[in-house]
């Protein structure tokens, strides 16, 4: 934690993930930049509560911890989720976030389709576990660990189920200026489907087209960090 900082990064995780893929984020921003990862129910910290995505709590607990400038950011269904929270929050009257940083994730109004993430939660376990494990969110030897499945399977079931019943609905853009980073070889969030998040802020918008599959946060940390500094107004090293 960073108590001294003056702007807080909000990172939100993947379907299935969970902070620690924001573990190197301190580092790799600097001592300007708090970067606090959002733990859903289910997993780490919040073991013991049922695995569920609720918008509304998690948006309630973004107001009540913006005692600064801060900005979100989330990962594939992280960028969808952290788009809903910012318009609960005007819809709310809430301070809104300096800057909305999307990744891996496509216009929200694009119908999901037949995408190898798509339609997840309606598979039997094994099926789910399976395509995740083809498409790179799942490690493959989790599979062979009965231990780390029981505690895997609600978490999955939850997020996909949320991610497959998404309706991006009909309200105005945002207020909040979008920055979208995709990879150059997903095929879950192609490089035309992230431009399409000019569309819903009213603010400015860019796009950086980085290299990598759906999961090139790491390979790509300098990069996405230096235009996070820059978004949201922080000194670029």
């Amino acid at each position: 934690m960073r108590p001294e900082a003056p702007v807080r990064l909000v990172c939100f995780p993947y379907a299935g993930g969970a902070t620690s893929i924001y573990a190197r984020w301190p580092a790799a921003l600097g001592p300007e930049v708090e970067v606090a990862a959002l733990a859903l129910p289910g997993r780490e910290r919040r073991l013991g509560e049922p695995a569920a995505v609720d918008v509304e709590r998690i948006a309630e607990a973004v107001a009540a911890t913006a005692d600064r400038p801060y900005a979100l950011f989330g990962h594939s269904m992280g960028g969808l989720l952290a788009f809903e929270v910012v318009r609960w929050l005007r819809r709310s009257g809430a301070e809104l976030p300096l800057h909305l940083f999307v990744s891996g994730c496509p216009r929200p109004d694009l119908p999901r389709g037949d995408d190898i993430f798509d339609g997840l939660s309606a598979l039997p376990d094994d099926a789910m576990l399976q395509r995740l494990v083809r498409g790179g969110g799942l490690p493959a030897f989790v599979l062979d660990e009965p231990e780390l499945l029981e505690l895997v399977l609600p978490v999955c079931r939850a997020d996909f189920g949320w991610l497959d019943a998404y309706d991006c609905g009909d309200e105005p853009p945002v207020p909040v200026p979008i920055t979208a980073f995709v990879g150059n070889e997903d095929a879950s969030a192609r490089p035309e489907d992230a431009a399409g998040w000019a569309a819903h802020t009213t603010g400015p918008f860019a796009r950086h087209v980085l290299p990598g599959g759906h999961f090139f946060l790491d390979d790509n940390l300098d990069a996405i960090s230096r235009a996070v500094r820059a978004g949201i107004g922080s000194p670029v090293a």
